[in-house]
C-alpha cells in the first residue's frame, strides 16, 4: 500500500506541512513509523508515531506555537483528537543519545506537548523503529539522524520497558490501560522469544497460540483497545484476572 493509500494519509500530510512551516530551517529530518508504517494499523484507534528531528535542542523551540499549530489541525481532522505521539528531539543530542542528557518535547494521548527532561536513551525502542522501519517524510535518511542500533539493543530496551511497565501501579486503572499493558506485554514477549517485530494484533494472535487458556482475556484486551476502553475487560473477573496475566507473561519477559 502506498502512503497515499493509508487511512489517515491526508492527516498525515497536513502534519507534515504544518510541522514544516513551523519549523522552518530547524527541521533536520521529519518521520513515521509504527504500525500506520509497519501493519496493524486500526482506523479510528492507532495512533499516528511521529519523531522530528530538529537542528537546536527541544527546548530551544517555539513550542506555544507548535502546540496551537496540533490543535488546530485536530480541529480540522476530530477523529484524530488524543491520537498523536509526537517527539520533537534535538539532532546533536540523538547523535550521542546513548550517553546524553537533554530536553525533548512530546505530545501523546491525554497529554499536550511539553517539555522534558530525559535521557534519550530511554527512548531507544523508539530510535530503533523510525531508523529500521520508518518512512522519512522530509529531510535527512533516518540513518543519517539516528546512529545505529542492534537488535539486541532494541530486544533488552524491549525486556527493560516490560518489566517496568509490569511493575507499575494499575490501582484504579482504566481499562484501556489495563488493555494496553496486556497487549504492550504480549509484544514484548514475542520479540523476547520469537526475536521479531510485529504489531499489537500479531502479537496477540501469537501469545493466544502458546497460551490457549488465556485466550478470552487476551481477546478482551483487543476489544478493549478497538472499542477505545468502552468495552472489555469492565467485570472484576477480568480485572483481577489481567494483574495475574500480567505478572505471569512479566515473568516469562524475565527470562
Amino acid at each position: 500500500m502506498n502512503d497515499d493509500a493509508r487511512p489517515g494519509a491526508d492527516f498525515v500530510a497536513a502534519l507534515t506541512l504544518g510541522i514544516r512551516q513551523h519549523l522552518g530551517d530547524d527541521l533536520v529530518g521529519l518521520y513515521v513509523y509504527g504500525s500506520w508504517v509497519t501493519g496493524g494499523f486500526d482506523p479510528g484507534v492507532s495512533d499516528v508515531d511521529i519523531v522530528a528531528v530538529t537542528s537546536t535542542e527541544a527546548r530551544s523551540l517555539d513550542i506555544a506555537s507548535l502546540e496551537r499549530m496540533h490543535d488546530a489541525l485536530v480541529g480540522r481532522f476530530p477523529g484524530w483528537v488524543d491520537r498523536l505521539e509526537i517527539v520533537y528531539v534535538g539532532r546533536a543530542m540523538l547523535r550521542s543519545f546513548r550517553t546524553s542528557h537533554g530536553s525533548l518535547a512530546v505530545v501523546s494521548p491525554g497529554e499536550p506537548l511539553h517539555i522534558r527532561d530525559e535521557r534519550p536513551a530511554d527512548w531507544l525502542q523508539n530510535w530503533y523503529l523510525v531508523r529500521e522501519t520508518g518512512v522519512c517524510l522530509f529531510g535527512a535518511d533516518a540513518s543519517a539522524t539516528i546512529p545505529a542500533i542492534s537488535w539486541d539493543e532494541f530486544a533488552a530496551a524491549t525486556v527493560r520497558y516490560a518489566d517496568e511497565l509490569g511493575d507499575r501501579s494499575r490501582l484504579g486503572a482504566d481499562k484501556a490501560l489495563l488493555a494496553y499493558t496486556i497487549l504492550t506485554m504480549c509484544r514484548a514477549l514475542r520479540v523476547a522469544r520469537a526475536q521479531t517485530l510485529g504489531s499489537k494484533q500479531e502479537a496477540a494472535s501469537w501469545a493466544r497460540e502458546r497460551m490457549p487458556e488465556w485466550a478470552w482475556l487476551i481477546d478482551a484486551a483487543l476489544e478493549c483497545r478497538l472499542s477505545r476502553g468502552t468495552t472489555g475487560l469492565g467485570d472484576e473477573t477480568s480485572r483481577v484476572a489481567s494483574e495475574t496475566f500480567i505478572a505471569l507473561l512479566a515473568d516469562e519477559i524475565r527470562r
